[in-house]
């Protein structure tokens, strides 16, 4: 066994002593090697003894003869829990905190977005409803122009009827062209319209939940 086989197997066997004791304890025996010198290692190696012998005496100076195989890392590792924990519940009464702190800040601006969005909600349910008022319209006059073309067709007016039965047309092929935005508006645009909203507002929510 040389002195780096030597010093594994302590820093191993000193693995369940508390870390600043196992780092000084190492400390130690590395300079009392390096002291000794190269040539002298053998001969150190002997006076030590083995490995778990040097171990064995550094935990019985440590915890005395009582001393069991204390899981010292197992409490270690709890510590550390405890104080994450602790920094966890600190930082979430700070954020509730800051909540209250800027209630009136971001309260308005939460009402001023969703101002807007109740807004722009209206204002394409008002587009709709125009667009629709305006479809009602021109299919109502298409039909009335083209009666009234053909009955001066019939009346000894083909000239005229004619002209009035194409305006008639022309008003009914726009009427139906405005009837397929219109339903294509209403099935795609404003759910889709909606979806966004109730993603926006459900946003600031998700987030707070996650930093929780």
């Amino acid at each position: 066994m040389n002195r780096n086989e030597f010093l594994r197997q302590l820093e191993q066997l000193l693995c369940d002593i508390p870390e600043n004791e196992r780092r000084e304890a190492m400390e130690y025996y590395r300079n009392y090697f390096e002291d000794a010198g190269p040539e002298k290692e053998a001969q150190i190696i002997e006076e030590l003894g083995s490995p778990q012998e040097v171990a064995a005496s550094i935990k019985r100076n440590l915890f005395g003869e009582e001393y069991q195989d204390y899981d010292f890392v197992k409490e270690e590792k709890q510590q550390n829990a405890y104080g994450s924990s602790q920094n966890k519940t600190t930082r979430n009464v700070m954020i509730a905190v800051l909540v209250v702190l800027t209630f009136p800040l971001w309260i308005g601006l939460v009402a001023g977005i969703f101002g807007i969005l109740i807004g722009g909600i209206a204002a394409v349910f008002s587009v709709v409803v125009a667009a629709i008022a305006i479809v009602t319209a021109f299919l109502i006059m298409g039909f009335v122009l083209c009666g009234i073309g053909m009955a001066n067709v019939f009346t000894g007016l083909p000239a005229a009827g004619l002209i009035l039965i194409s305006i008639g047309m022309f008003m009914l092929a726009f009427a139906v062209l405005g009837v397929i935005v219109i339903v294509w508006t209403v099935g795609r645009i404003l759910p889709w319209t909606l979806r966004a909203v109730v993603r926006l507002c459900k946003r600031p929510f998700q987030k707070r939940g996650a930093a929780i």
